[in-house]
């Protein structure tokens, strides 16, 4: 049997997940502020860096609310929803990747056309600064595929369905190495081009065309998988 290496986790996914057990925990009520990031920084022996990436995720999720000025809020919280109890991420090995990528073309299209309904200025305005930061790393491959990692989180959130927002949270977990090797292996054009087309069809406010292209996208990233199984068969 062959045995692989566990994979550790960056400093800023150790705060990640510290936090929102702790949320889960309801060490914070809904509606309470949390220490600033200064305090966490200091308690967590970390950088204000480290805990704004964190921050950003939890938010992303739906945990936290960030007010400008004010600090970052507890918003409510369903532990059933953030248990992974749906797909653990334990049980989805490189066999499993080419159903995940099934699963993803099969719902992406009907989670962008949500989205795309349901979505507001704050969420526009997240997916731009996300399409930016592609563009500004689009040379650092690995902040690039973070950045598409976070349009796509961000789609998720705008549907305003916890189920679909803890879905993609799972999936993403799974696929973020998967992502990186498909950006890895044909560089930044695709990913430019899809999310850009993304980007301005949401604005323009046609969910059909955005689902359209959503499956285009997810269509062309399947494709990627399965010429490599071609090839090494």
């Amino acid at each position: 049997m062959a045995i692989k290496q566990v994979k550790k986790l960056s400093v800023s996914e150790q705060v990640f997940e510290q936090l929102k057990q702790q949320l889960l925990n309801n060490e914070w009520k809904q509606g309470e502020k949390i220490p600033s990031e200064n305090d966490l920084a200091e308690a967590f022996g970390v950088s204000r860096v480290t805990v704004r990436q964190a921050i950003q995720k939890l938010t992303t999720l739906g945990l936290l609310e960030t007010k400008l000025g004010e600090g970052s809020f507890v918003k409510e919280v369903k532990p059933g929803l953030y248990m992974n109890t749906i797909i653990p991420i334990a049980y989805l090995g490189e066999d499993s990747l080419q159903e995940v990528l099934e699963f993803r073309r099969a719902i992406e299209g009907v989670v962008a056309e949500l989205a795309t309904e349901k979505i507001t200025e704050d969420d526009i305005n997240e997916l731009e600064n996300c399409y930016k930061q592609m563009e500004i790393h689009k040379d650092n491959l690995e902040l690039f595929s973070k950045a598409d990692f976070d349009f796509h989180l961000i789609l998720a959130k705008a549907t305003k369905n916890s189920l679909f927002i803890q879905i993609f949270s799972i999936i993403y977990d799974v696929l973020y190495d998967a992502m990186t090797k498909v950006v890895y292996k044909r560089g930044n054009t695709a990913g430019l081009y899809f999310h850009k087309l993304l980007l301005e069809t949401i604005k323009k406010g046609d969910p059909k065309e955005v689902r359209k292209i959503m499956d285009e996208h997810m269509l062309d990233n399947k494709n990627i998988f399965d010429n490599d199984a071609e090839r090494e068969e």
